[in-house]
């Protein structure tokens, strides 16, 4: 059980970097440069791949823990195991469990939220590439000096 309880707080320490992260990234759109968003996601990346990891070690661990109680592996849920140890155990394993429930939830809300974000500020780049393409394909303007330009032609520094 020390082994699970352990395994159980790395995930929920884990989880809570994450979050962090994910806040991180929150406030920092519009703000923060490609390269800082490039590494933040690096950073995520390499705390789900670690919570993953933590997750198959916690996996095997109950699918022992489910041979030596005589128990089907899929039967052997979390509530299960908390249910069945000592108070020793049970106490802090259920904790864990509460916390860990909380922070998936907490993810998913701000990971829900910066989407949201993120495919706002695309659309918005998109709405302003495509009336920039709009305007080098539209009829000709004038520049400060009367000239005519076209859409590939451009004006020299001494006539703006």
């Amino acid at each position: 059980m020390k082994e699970l309880l352990n395994i159980l707080r790395q995930e929920v320490e884990l989880h809570e970097q994450l979050i962090a992260m994910l806040q991180k990234e929150s406030e920092g759109f519009g703000r923060l440069r490609g390269s800082e968003l490039l590494k933040l996601q690096g950073e995520k990346s390499r705390c789900v791949r670690a919570s993953v990891r933590l997750e198959n070690e916690r996996i095997q661990l109950v699918d022992q823990l489910a041979d030596s109680w005589n128990v089907g592996s899929k039967e052997l849920t979390l509530s299960v195991i908390i249910s069945r140890v000592t108070e020793e155990y049970s106490l802090p394993l259920q904790q864990c469990f509460d916390k860990l429930k909380s922070l998936i939830n907490q993810i998913h809300k701000i990971a829900d939220e910066n989407s949201l974000q993120a495919s706002g500020r695309l659309k918005s780049v998109e709405s302003s590439i495509r009336f920039m393409s709009q305007l080098q394909n539209g009829p000709p303007t004038y520049s400060d000096a009367g000239k005519i330009q076209t859409a590939t032609s451009t004006i020299s520094r001494t006539e703006v």
